[in-house]
């Protein structure tokens, strides 16, 4: 009964072996290590539906260059006007983006308003979304607008107060700057402290053009929709139509009854002087009829 009951264990254990061996065999060889994941199922395995961002979409990468206008760190949002143009662009970011400067990774807290920065654009729904965002420390070539604070005929050296960055930045003349008033020509007599310029100016500050845009004194009509309006401060926003900038009008020599007239999305005929450090009203007409809402 033993030699039976050893019998059936032994012809089980042979089974078992067998199948064992046959298996190992029919299977594939296996590497002596595990090789190293990829990026994209690294990313598969950390990601977080319910903590992280969704990834972007397959969408068509656009570089452009620009000055930071404004910036919102808490909304993730920021402003920026393109080189060479007057169109301001709204551009999101978020942990999604990746910033650097002068091929060193960065934080999104390196960015400030005026600086000179290129982005990776992409269309993320309907927002433009920066991809990737490269500071450039080193001032070249470009265009930029202020106030000048002064001008030394002798060394031809011109200091400016950047609307931007608010920073005084100083610029080299040469006998090849251009300078002109509107379309007619204009002379270094009319670069006087507090006049508005926009210029061009090459690597090395040297500018190579000076548009003068308002001299202290200089009388202005504007026309266009009331965009803001604030009573306590006197100031009015004109989105003045010939040029479709935003400007900031004083009001405190306007009557009473004819403020009174005045509200936000209306069209107005403005005449002001320029003080030299602000648009002083001389007399403000509400255009016929009302206009639509603001767009």
């Amino acid at each position: 009964m033993r030699k039976n009951r050893f019998s059936a264990a032994s012809l089980l254990l042979a089974l078992l072996f067998a199948i064992e061996s046959r298996a190992q065999q029919q299977a594939p060889s296996q590497p002596q290590s595990n090789p190293a994941p990829t990026s994209s199922r690294v990313a598969r395995e950390n990601y977080d539906p319910l903590l992280d961002l969704p990834p972007l979409p397959h969408t068509t990468i656009t570089l452009i260059g620009g000055t930071v206008v404004s910036l919102n760190e808490i909304m993730n949002r920021m402003v920026v006007e393109p080189f060479g143009g007057k169109q301001k662009m709204k551009v999101a970011f978020d942990s999604r983006t990746h910033f650097y400067e002068n091929g060193k990774p960065i934080t999104e807290r390196e960015i400030k308003q005026g600086q000179r920065i290129y982005l990776d654009t992409q269309l993320n729904g309907s927002k433009v979304f920066a991809k990737t965002i490269w500071i450039q420390s080193s001032t070249e070539s470009g265009l930029g607008q202020g106030q000048i604070l002064d001008f030394d005929p002798g060394k031809q050296i011109l200091t400016v107060r950047d609307e931007l960055s608010s920073q005084p930045l100083k610029m080299h003349l040469s006998s090849a700057t251009v300078i002109r008033r509107g379309e007619q020509p204009a002379a270094v007599r009319d670069l006087v402290p507090g006049t508005l310029v926009s210029l061009s100016f090459g690597p090395r500050h040297e500018v190579q053009r000076i548009a003068v845009l308002a001299t202290p004194g200089t009388s202005f009509t504007f026309a266009g929709r009331v965009t803001y309006l604030d009573m306590s401060r006197k100031m009015i926003a004109i989105d003045n139509r010939s040029d479709r900038k935003n400007y900031d009008v004083y009001v405190s020599a306007i009557p009473l009854n004819i403020l009174r007239q005045v509200r936000e999305g209306e069209d107005v005929n403005v005449s002001a002087v320029f003080d030299g450090n602000q648009y002083d009203a001389r007399s403000v007409t509400v255009a016929a009829g009302r206009s639509s809402q603001p767009q």
